[in-house]
């Protein structure tokens, strides 16, 4: 009598219509399962948008993991505000959206999933003050207890400014457990207190698997967009910061040493050595330009000056050493003073330990500390 088996030894082999009653079967309860997903309350509890009167805004609102920021004019009567907020499907907030509010000082608001398990609170603040022109790094807070966020405040001692990194896209990998080994970190021993260290490390088996096998340290103005990071990494970097000055130059002080082994793309390249960079791009916004990127940096025509390192400036040292770079002038442009005082200008620094870091190239230990830096205006 024939069986679903083969002889012994050999493999199971069930019948056709075994095979097509098993299928049926696999469709039906994947079906059955994705309904009842489907009608499953909503467990995220997110702000995914905020929208304000767009006549008082120098730059696009700022959505955090758990901070707004909201950057506007000095003209802003801060004690009537009423932001307006899209949430995750399904979630409630507190205060409502669009509630008027008094904005002197920072607001928290509370989001409430649908299926009332998870709440987040959102701190959300009206930013007045433009950023200063001396940045030390002293100020510095850990980010989900996984690695280090460099920010900036008034002389309120309001956060005015995060530096942004790659630091997020890095927790991603999981190649480290502490902030020390993370691309962009706290220095203790700085020129002047705290430094910055941006050091260029492995991103691990998964980052190889990805085709992303190490991260340089980078620190810029701007905002990181994690999204882009996995999908086109060189969008990932949202570039400026509106500002009320015209910068002619940026000085201060760093170290360098270069990782032992230039790698791109994985494969070890002899003949090359790894390099440090800092630049500046000062820019004018508007409709359609709202920020920066890899892809159009040093190339867009909205841009006003760069700054530069040039190849002679790019040394090893280890002693705190000085560099200054001038911003100059591309096309002969010109400064609207109107546009000036309305934001409209933007202005991004970029500090990195490995120059071919966009392309995933340079060498893991690379290691640039930067301390005390200077625009001047």
């Amino acid at each position: 009598m024939k069986t679903g088996f083969s002889e012994p030894g050999l493999v199971f082999i069930p019948s056709p219509m075994k095979n097509i009653s098993y299928i049926l079967l696999f469709l039906s309860s994947f079906l059955f399962l994705s309904c009842i997903q489907a009608e499953l309350p909503n467990a995220e509890a997110d702000i995914l948008s905020c929208s304000v009167d767009p006549d008082i805004l120098r730059k696009d609102p700022i959505i955090q993991n758990d901070r707004i920021q909201i950057l506007v004019k000095s003209s802003t009567d801060l004690t009537q505000q009423a932001p307006v907020f899209t949430l995750t499907p399904g979630a409630a907030i507190f205060p409502a959206s669009g509630t008027v509010l008094n904005f002197t000082k920072p607001q928290t608001y509370t989001v409430t999933s649908e299926d009332h398990q998870s709440q987040k609170k959102y701190e959300v603040s009206y930013v007045i003050s433009t950023i200063g022109s001396k940045f030390s790094f002293e100020q510095v807070r850990l980010e989900n207890g996984k690695f280090d966020v460099f920010f900036e405040t008034d002389q309120n001692n309001r956060n005015i400014m995060d530096w942004a990194s790659g630091n997020l896209g890095f927790a991603l990998t999981g190649a480290s457990s502490t902030p020390e080994g993370y691309p962009t970190a706290r220095w203790a021993e700085g020129k002047v207190g705290q430094a910055a260290k941006l050091t260029t490390q492995s991103t691990g088996s998964l980052g190889a698997i990805m085709g992303k096998p190490m991260a340089a340290g980078n620190l810029f103005m701007g905002e990181f967009d994690l999204s882009a990071s996995i999908s086109d990494p060189l969008k990932s970097l949202h570039l400026g910061v509106p500002v009320d000055l015209v910068p002619k130059g940026v000085k201060g002080f760093f170290k360098y040493k270069a990782g032992p082994v230039y790698k791109q793309g994985g494969v070890v390249q002899p003949n090359k050595k790894d390099t440090w960079d800092i630049y500046g791009v000062f820019f004018e916004t508007d409709s359609n330009l709202k920020y920066l990127d890899g892809t159009n940096k040093f190339t867009h025509p909205n841009i006003v000056s760069i700054a530069k390192v040039t190849p002679a400036q790019r040394i090893e040292t280890s002693e705190w050493t000085s560099f200054y770079i001038p911003f100059d002038i591309v096309n002969n442009k010109t400064i609207d003073p109107q546009k000036l005082k309305d934001g409209k200008y933007n202005l991004t620094l970029v500090f990195t330990s490995s120059i071919d870091g966009d392309t995933f190239a340079g060498a893991e230990g690379s290691t640039l500390l930067i301390d005390e830096i200077e625009i001047t205006h």
